[in-house]
């Protein structure tokens, strides 16, 4: 799918068009800015994809790729749509496929299911929010999200878990230059906020 985007830039830059409308962003205008964007995009694309490629050969899983992979600077297009994570995902999956090569991933069971037992086995959700606040503090947001999902399994009424989850969200929105990452961040913390009423 990468490369099918990339070949679609390639006959936009064929045509030599004076005024370009993006699907996301802004006119742009002017035969040579318009060659000079695109040749960058379609540049930076083809640089995620192949360094996927190359990770995924050497045996690297998605999120390894997905810490790993940094564009270089002088390709470096921004993230306000998209973002580099997603795109390796998707680029990783489309060629691999579902399968992690983790059997626990083969059946029906969401790896959520086990959220309850895990919970229950830590104590209850007390000390797993617990745990969402402190990760929270070094900057572990996603980590903290994780934490709070699996106390909402095991007591979905749970004040704390519903807060901790708010707190974690906004930190993520907050540190967020993406509009689709803002848009859904909050959208959850009106839904969060909603079950906190």
């Amino acid at each position: 799918m990468a490369l099918d985007y990339v070949h679609s830039l390639d006959k936009v830059l064929s045509w030599r068009p004076e005024i370009l409308l993006p699907s996301h962003g802004p006119v742009i205008s002017g035969a040579t800015e318009i060659a000079t964007r695109v040749k960058m995009y379609r540049d930076a694309i083809l640089y995620v994809h192949n360094a996927v490629v190359i990770g995924m050969n050497d045996g690297k899983d998605v999120f390894t790729l997905m810490r790993e992979i940094k564009l270089p600077e002088n390709l470096n297009v921004g993230e306000g749509y998209g973002k580099l994570t997603w795109s390796i995902r998707g680029i990783y999956e489309g060629y691999a496929g579902w399968f992690d090569l983790n059997p626990a991933t083969m059946y029906t069971a969401r790896p959520s299911s086990p959220y309850s037992d895990l919970v229950k086995l830590a104590g209850g959700p007390d000390p797993v929010v617990a745990r969402a606040l402190e990760v929270l503090q070094k900057g572990q947001a996603a980590e903290a999200l994780r934490l709070t999902e699996a106390a909402l399994a095991f007591d979905a009424t749970h004040r704390g878990a519903w807060e901790a989850r708010l707190k974690a969200l906004a930190f993520l929105r907050d540190q967020s230059k993406n509009s689709n990452e803002r848009g859904w961040l909050e959208y959850s913390i009106r839904e969060t906020k909603a079950k906190l009423k």
